[in-house]
């Protein structure tokens, strides 16, 4: 028994404790800030199995799902309040207005106010609608008019020369408005705060079922118009996005088509570019324009994950983003409810969750503490990252090979050698051989993901060699500690091989691969 304790006990405490580290790293990055200047992800308590549509304005954020109006309002350090609730069904898949008291919808081609009295039918024959906190825009095929909340006054603003397919609205009543040109494209128009329309078309985008424009955000500022718009495109069953900036000075708008520019973001923690950027939308961050955005997660554990990000905004087309959520699955909806606070939706394939971060210190002090969550969030991680870690154990299996065939030849020509009781030199032979082989896997095993996900104590200048020879030295004295000597040569050499490939999967390996 005491034999075996040595042999066997002493290896799976120290494995044991390197998966101690494991989980004790992942508690500290669960505690983590995705940056200095935000909190956590926040959960702010509303969910719904059905994807929720979206509106935000002075009276709080409103989510409408499940045939129910929610209303939520939120202090600076982004608790939330639930003010009520509107029994009403919303149309999914499109805008509404709403101040907590009535609903301005479309209902089939109807556009009607709805409240605790019922449905009033307000126009017919109308194909959309786009909202923002204060405007109302819909149109009944290629006739814009903009409707007044307050007394439910309509006017039309502009005959076009072919359907609306969309307006896009900010704030101030200006919008861009698409128009249909063909079955594959469609023209941009501007209209101003003032309802007047520049009646020249100033930009094209594509509408097509496979590759269609997809959101747009708009920016006036230093008397220049600036658009980010997101593209969609499908291709043998793949999605993938690309978000494109449109200027011009507000002087030019329609005197000639401009030419889109694509525009790319950078990580700025791992330095990687960011894939299939989407959901894009002006937000004013510190008083600063900046870009909110969704794209890949590089967290650990987050190759699934759609993050959600924030750039500064400036006149380059490369911009250096900053992760803002730490939440784990999709990002929806992403907005700005105050100068210090974004929210967004964060779906995880059963049901969709509002989480939010913020700026203000009280709300980031909380969102870094430890909770049920986050201790639940660490484990998770630590388990996928020794599944992760069950990959090295594939690779090594090459480190084995040469030591093995060094085994197979001397005992097929040499057996005599092998009749020895002690420790002959063919089994430190066959150990230093096999100490050699996972220095070919350096440069594959410690690149940029290992360096970017593993704890500090393991990526010091010179790690991947030095981590090697404390793995082999460490190995050495559990194997002298442990090894049995009625095992034989084969034995000794797989006691030994044993030994080390489990340390290194164990303090290595979950941060080679990131299968999750």
């Amino acid at each position: 028994m005491r034999a075996k304790l040595k042999t066997f006990g002493i290896p799976i405490v120290f494995i044991l404790l390197l998966i101690g580290a494991l989980f004790f790293h992942q508690l500290l990055n669960v505690k983590q800030q995705p940056d200095p200047d935000w909190s956590r992800s926040i959960p702010l308590g509303y969910s719904s199995e059905e994807r929720p549509l979206v509106f935000y304005n002075e009276e709080g954020l409103f989510l409408a799902s499940n045939g129910k109006v929610d209303q939520f309002s939120f202090d600076e350090s982004l608790n939330p309040n639930k003010e009520g609730s509107l029994n009403i069904s919303v149309t999914r898949g499109k805008p509404f207005w709403t101040d907590g008291n009535k609903v301005l919808q479309v209902k089939g081609d109807q556009l009607i106010s709805s409240d605790d009295t019922g449905d009033k039918t307000i126009e017919d024959n109308v194909t959309g609608i786009s909202t923002s906190s204060n405007t109302i825009y819909y149109w009944k095929q290629e006739v814009l008019y903009s409707l007044s909340p307050a007394d439910l006054s309509s006017k039309e603003v502009y005959r076009f020369p072919d359907e609306v397919l969309e307006a896009y609205v900010e704030n101030d009543g200006s919008a861009v408005v698409q128009i249909r040109q063909d079955d594959t494209h469609a023209h941009l128009y501007y209209l101003d705060e003032e309802l007047q329309l520049v009646k020249q078309p100033f930009a094209v985008v594509k509408t097509a079922t496979n590759h269609h424009i997809n959101g747009l955000s708009f920016l006036k500022e230093n008397n220049q118009l600036t658009l980010l718009y997101n593209e969609e495109m499908r291709a043998q069953g793949t999605l993938s996005y690309k978000i494109w900036k449109l200027e011009t000075p507000m002087s030019d708008i329609g005197t000639s088509i401009i030419k889109p520019a694509q525009i790319a973001f950078t990580n700025d923690q791992s330095g990687f570019k960011l894939e299939s950027p989407r959901s894009v939308k002006f937000a004013d961050i510190d008083g600063k324009p900046s870009i909110l955005f969704t794209s890949e997660s590089h967290k650990v554990g987050g190759q699934n994950t759609i993050s959600l990000y924030v750039a500064p905004f400036s006149e380059s087309n490369q911009f250096v983003a900053t992760p803002v959520s730490t939440s784990k699955h999709f990002t929806y909806s992403p907005l700005q409810i105050s100068d210090q606070n974004i929210a967004w939706l964060d779906y995880g394939g059963d049901y969709y969750e509002l989480f939010g971060a913020s700026q203000d210190e009280k709300a980031i002090v909380k969102s870094t503490e430890w909770s049920k969550r986050s201790v639940k969030e660490a484990l998770n991680n630590s388990v996928l990252m020794l599944f992760s870690s069950l990959v090295t154990i594939l690779v090594s299996f090459y480190w084995v090979l040469p030591s093995l065939f060094v085994l197979i030849l001397l005992y097929m020509f040499k057996p005599n050698m092998f009749e020895k009781e002690e420790i002959n030199w063919v089994e430190y032979a066959s150990i230093i051989l096999f100490i050699l082989m996972p220095l070919t896997f350096v440069s594959k095993a410690m690149g940029d993901y290992f360096y970017f996900s593993a704890p500090g104590y393991l990526t010091f200048s010179g790690s991947e060699y030095v981590l090697l020879v404390i793995i082999s030295i460490l190995t050495a004295l559990l194997w002298k500690v442990g090894r049995d000597p009625d095992w034989g040569t084969f034995g000794g050499v797989f006691y030994f091989m044993g030994i080390y490939i489990l340390l290194y999967v164990t303090s290595i390996g979950p941060y080679i691969f990131n299968l999750f």
